[in-house]
């Protein structure tokens, strides 16, 4: 059995690793407008997995049980910035989302979910992956 530490590792670093590579973005013919959404929802490899856990942070906070919500806490007044970064650096966007996490535990800006310690960041990309 998996812990839950581990499983969050595995599933940032597969995610990461699927920015760094492009493939959060390059598997959905998408607009522009939509392009950093399909990448953030897509950040987690197990979309599924990351849903579930996902819909336990929307429950806890049901206002954010919106995409763009979700975006704009995501993107803390520099939606522009990561807008442009799924445009051309999806391994420059998964650095600034690891940045963001960091920051996140450094002024301790976390969410409890079943005893599991989350970071903002993740919390919300969570509840994205948990959207329809």
């Amino acid at each position: 059995m998996i812990g839950r530490r581990g499983f969050l590792r595995a599933m940032a670093a597969v995610g990461v690793a699927g920015l760094a590579s492009g493939g959060g973005i390059a598997l959905f013919a998408c607009s522009r407008e939509d392009r950093l959404e399909r990448a953030l929802r897509g950040f987690f490899a197990d979309r599924e997995a990351a849903g579930e856990v996902g819909k336990e942070v929307l429950a806890l906070d049901p206002d954010a049980a919106s995409a763009r919500i979700l975006m704009d806490r995501l993107g803390r007044r520099r939606g522009a910035e990561l807008r442009a970064l799924a445009d051309s650096d999806p391994e420059r966007l998964a650095e600034w989302l690891r940045a963001q996490h960091r920051e996140d535990f450094a002024e301790d800006r976390v969410v409890v979910v079943r005893g599991w310690v989350l970071s903002q960041t993740e919390a919300w990309l969570l509840a994205l992956s948990a959207l329809p």
